[in-house]
This record gives C-alpha cells, sequence and structure tokens, in this order.
C-alpha cells in the first residue's frame, strides 16, 4: 500500500520531560583503512548511533512541589497558596490523565486551569508539558504540522524548561523535516514504512528490492536477537527514509563520514541506488540493528556496544571487518568510560573512525571468546536497567576490565 506523505512516578505539580527525539541514534561509520577518501560517495562501511536524547522521554525533571488535594488545603505550598481548590483538583486530575496517555483531555484540563490563573508557574509549567508530550505523539504519527505548533506552544509557556535548547533545536529539525520530505512518497509493508523523494527514478522502479531486503535482514535480526519487536508490539512498523546526500547532511547535521543514522526514524543516504547497491545494503542492516538495540536495550546501551554489535551484525564477512578496525585503531585504544555516549557527538572524525574500530574489536572480542550469546545478554541486560559489566561477568564469571584489558594488548 502507498500513500503520499507530507510515567512511572507521575507527579501532581511539575512533571518536565526531556523528548529524545533529536537527531539522536545511530551513525554509519565508513571504516577506512588508510586516507579518507574523497569522491560524491561515502566509502562503503559502517553505521552508528547518534545523540539518543531524542528517542524516547528521559526520566522526570526536577522535583518541585505536589499540589496537595482539595482534602489537605493545609499543606498549600506558596507556588499554590490562594488558588481555589477546583484548579488544584483540575490540576491533579489532569497529571494523572497525562500519565495515562490521555493527551486530549489533559491538555483540555490543564488550558482550563491556566486560563482561570495564568499567572501560576505550576499551571503554566504542567501545559507546557501537556503540549511537549503532544507534540512527540503528533510526530510519531507523522502528523507534523501539529506537533510543531505544538511544541511552538510549550516553548511560548515555558521558556525556563531545563530542556529549551534542545527543544528549540527540535522545532528546527522538523521543519527542515517537512521541507525535504515535502515530495516523498511512502509504501508500506506489514514491518515498514519506506519514504523517499517522487523524483527518484532510481529508487521508484527498484522500492520493492529495498524492501525485501529490509524484510530479509529483520528476520535474519529476529532469529538472532531472539525478539520480534514490532510483532511483539514493543514498537510500531519502522519507518525507513531514502535521502540524496545534501539532504541527509541538512536534515542530520552529520558529515560525509556518515551514510546512515537512527532517531527513532531509520535514514540513509544514497544518490544512486543502482550503482551503491552493496553500500545501502549494509546501511540499512547495520541501521536495523540500532533498531533492535533500542528497542530491546532502551537508551542504557553504551555507545561501544551499540555501535560494535551494529558493525558486527551488519555483513555476513565480519572478519574482513575485524581486520580492518585493527589496522584502522593501530596502537591506541580509548579508555571505555569515554565510549559510554553516543560517538556521532565526537567532533575528530579520526577520533570517530578509530572508535567505531575499537567498539567492532570489543564486541567481536566478547563474541569470540565467550560467543554470541553473552553480547546478547549484554543488550537485554541493559533494558532491565542493568550494566553491560554487570551481565557480562554474571554470565562468564570474568570481568569485563579483565577483558578489555587483553584485547587493548593485542
Amino acid at each position: 500500500m502507498a500513500r503520499a506523505s507530507s510515567a512511572a512516578s507521575m507527579r501532581t505539580s511539575w512533571i518536565p520531560l526531556a523528548l529524545l527525539l533529536a537527531v539522536g541514534g545511530v551513525v554509519w561509520w565508513s571504516l577506512r583503512v588508510g586516507p579518507a577518501q574523497t569522491g560524491p560517495l561515502p566509502a562503503a562501511g559502517t553505521g552508528g548511533v547518534l545523540a539518543p536524547e531524542l528517542l524516547e522521554p528521559a526520566a522526570l525533571g526536577p522535583e518541585v512541589v505536589a499540589a496537595p488535594s482539595a482534602t489537605s488545603l493545609e499543606a498549600v505550598p506558596a507556588e499554590l497558596a490562594g488558588v481555589e481548590a477546583r484548579w488544584v483538583e483540575l490540576n491533579n486530575t489532569a497529571i494523572l490523565r497525562l500519565g495515562e496517555g490521555a493527551l486530549g483531555e489533559a491538555l483540555e484540563m490543564l488550558e482550563r486551569c491556566h486560563a482561570a490563573v495564568p499567572e501560576n508557574e505550576v499551571f503554566r509549567g504542567n501545559l507546557a508539558e501537556a503540549f511537549v508530550r503532544t507534540a512527540r505523539a503528533d510526530h510519531e504519527a507523522r502528523r507534523m504540522a501539529e506537533a510543531i505548533a505544538a511544541l511552538e506552544r510549550a516553548l511560548e509557556l515555558d521558556a525556563t524548561r531545563a530542556d529549551v535548547d534542545v527543544l528549540r533545536g527540535l522545532v528546527e529539525r522538523w521543519k527542515r523535516e517537512v521541507e525535504v520530505e515535502e515530495n516523498h512518497w511512502t509504501e508500506d509493508s506489514d514491518l515498514f514504512e519506506l519514504s523517499y523523494d517522487t523524483d527518484r527514478e532510481d529508487i521508484l522502479h527498484r522500492s520493492q528490492d529495498v524492501l525485501d531486503h529490509l524484510e530479509r535482514a529483520y528476520d535474519d535480526l529476529y532469529r538472532w536477537f531472539g525478539k520480534d519487536p514490532v510483532r511483539d508490539g514493543a514498537r510500531g512498523p519502522i519507518r525507513v527514509v531514502l535521502y540524496r546526500r545534501e539532504e541527509f547532511g541538512r536534515l542530520t547535521g552529520l558529515g560525509d563520514w556518515a551514510g546512515g543514522a537512527f532517531d527513532g526514524v531509520v535514514r540513509v543516504s544514497v544518490e544512486d541506488l543502482s550503482a551503491e547497491e552493496a553500500r545501502w545494503r549494509r546501511v540499512l542492516t547495520h541501521e536495523l540493528v540500532h533498531v533492535f538495540v533500542h528497542a530491546l536495550g532502551g537508551n542504557g546501551v553504551p555507545g561501544w556496544l551499540n555501535e560494535g554489535l551494529a558493525q558486527f551484525l551488519e555483513s555476513a564477512d565480519s572478519a574482513t571487518l575485524v581486520a580492518r578496525a585493527e589496522r584502522r585503531l593501530g596502537t591506541t585504544w580509548f579508555p571505555l568510560e569515554r565510549l559510554q555516549g553516543s560517538l556521532a557527538t565526537w567532533q575528530d572524525v579520526d577520533e570517530i573512525g578509530r572508535a567505531y574500530a575499537q567498539s567492532l574489536l570489543l564486541v567481536a572480542g566478547i563474541a569470540r571468546e565467550y560467543g554470541d550469546e553473552a553480547v546478547r545478554r549484554m543488550v537485554l541486560g541493559c533494558g532491565r536497567g542493568e550494566a553491560p559489566a554487570t551481565t557480562f561477568e554474571a554470565y562468564t564469571s570474568v570481568p569485563l576490565s579483565f577483558l578489555e584489558e587483553l584485547l587493548a594488548r593485542r
């Protein structure tokens, strides 16, 4: 089918929530053995995860004060002193509805609270938060105009949020997304939504090849992870968007070293589908690994594990990639704590390349010495809130730091 596309513990006063929806995700990095290649296309290689801030809600923000119920007005905090009990009660009910995901109802209630007492910071902040969550839901449903309007309204209401700079950047990025994808067409399968420019004849006549590859790669990863995030309901169909190189760079803000990214959406740079076939197949597989890792391990999966595993599984010929990584890394070895976050946030292209190489060597070394199951358990452990080192040692009875030291002295 094709179509045109253009909390755990809720508080009752203040619920700032940093949406992890910006260019957080995974990036396709090219492992170059020698000098950086030049030319119109990125060299064949791997990809990775971008900053995860915007992939899903972060933990709730700083505590303020709880709005009291009508039966405990003796505990009224300064922020709500003098406010009529009915508005306090309505605010509290709205927060409960917001926590249940009833965004429309919560918005209507909080609008009434804010209209009744417009100077109240608690009501204004809660209304802004409701608009932020509504914007996220609209964006996930591809209601882009509504998402942008909701986020702009949130910023208008509360410009003092801790995540205000992230949200401002997100508004601009969503506007670029609308501009870049204005003429896009979307084709659906059970697992995927494939989007591309209607002017791209190279894709138009081979879009089914792309979908077939995605379906096969997904099934391979389902067998490897033993989990099926889309069919099991852990996430909805995976949106995949193909861009020209310039469009990809403008939207993601990434340099020429990146050929793909995952930020909740798989985004891939491709100039000519036929000429770059081997490359886009690897990039798509790489980014699908990130989809599985995020669905099963959440945002707690460290950068080295996320990127290393994506490289390890992107190709059947992982031995060749490992050999290239060994030459690329040389004798340097980054402290593991430096590889915890998104490698896409690094600035030095040479260091990015070496960090990707080390990440692959770490994952390949774990799989070689202790089997794929050790790697798999580390990802799933992150989903339970366990540190990879803890999961690894529980499974192998060996400290992860011991293996890291051996690999560093290779």
